[in-house]
């Protein structure tokens, strides 16, 4: 199909505003992949700041930049503006803890901001995190030159957690969606916040999600010869071509069933894996446990 576009410089603007907040929400993720090995407690998204991670007794912020070219004074100057005002609540005590501000760039900055950065009227609680930098904080991963990369290192990180096998970029994209619908205020996080307790759960019920049977349709039609679900055979394969409706029939009687079913869709497993994979996925189902909570 041939697409059209009357204004290319406006399509790339486009772009690239939404490919910084895919990229910033690509950070918050992995800042909650990292959030119980580092002490953190919350995390917050599209509050006073991008993100914001909370420990004991401290409050990071970090304003999250992504640029073509190295980060320019410019760039930071009202962001630097912002911590002076979330810098004097904390003083006045109308916030509790210590504060500190992170900008975090996908490009290193340029002479002039370094510069500044270096000298001793810069403010001591601002650092600036790019790709090769240390981290001010273990909470804090170290950014990407790319989304890809962004995404790359999420990928990663959800591989290390049990029921990994479970396409971990399915899972992270899955984590994705939710911070989006936090920032916008959406249920279930309409506060903005990720709890550090409740994260084990919340992956496991991301991992549940997709690993669920499909919902059944709103109605249902059934088809001749629809074969029942449950028999005394011990293999059987139900064919048919896409579309067929095998898919709604599975999850329509399974509805009606009273025996422990499990739904695993293989499609994005590798064939090495796909026997642990299945057999793992069975054992949680067949019986009564997902063998505990993940732990991160």
């Amino acid at each position: 199909m041939e697409t059209f576009n009357l204004d290319a410089r406006q399509l790339a603007r486009i772009e690239a505003v939404h490919r910084g907040f895919l990229y910033q929400h690509l950070y918050a993720a992995a800042c909650l992949f990292c959030a119980a090995s580092s002490g953190v407690t919350h995390v917050v998204v599209e509050n006073d700041e991008d993100v914001e991670v909370v420990l004991p007794g401290r409050r990071i912020y970090a304003q999250i930049k992504t640029r073509g070219s190295r980060l320019i004074f410019s760039d930071v100057e009202g962001a630097l503006a912002r911590f002076d005002q979330i810098r004097a609540e904390h003083a006045a005590g109308r916030r509790s803890g210590a504060c500190q501000f992170v900008v975090v760039s996908n490009t290193p900055p340029g002479s002039d901001l370094s510069k500044r950065a270096a000298n001793a009227a810069w403010p001591a609680d601002v650092a600036l995190l790019y790709p090769e930098a240390a981290s001010p904080a273990a909470s804090l991963p170290e950014p990407w030159e790319t989304v890809g990369e962004a995404f790359e290192a999420c990928r990663v990180a959800a591989a290390t957690l049990p029921f990994s096998i479970l396409a971990p970029e399915t899972l992270v994209w899955k984590l994705a969606g939710r911070i989006l619908a936090a920032a916008a205020g959406i249920e279930p996080n309409p506060s903005h916040t990720f709890a550090g307790e409740d994260l084990p759960s919340l992956f496991e019920q991301l991992v549940v999600q997709l690993q669920d049977f499909p919902a059944p349709p709103l109605r249902y039609r059934p088809q001749d010869h629809e074969p029942p679900l449950v028999s005394p055979q011990r293999v059987r394969l139900v064919v048919g071509f896409s579309g067929a409706g095998k898919t709604s029939w599975v999850s329509q009687t399974a509805l009606h069933a009273t025996d422990r079913l499990a739904y695993y869709d293989v499609s994005d497993i590798s064939g090495p894996a796909l026997a642990s994979a299945v057999a793992r996925e069975l054992a949680a189902r067949m019986f009564g446990s997902r063998g505990g909570k993940l732990v991160l």
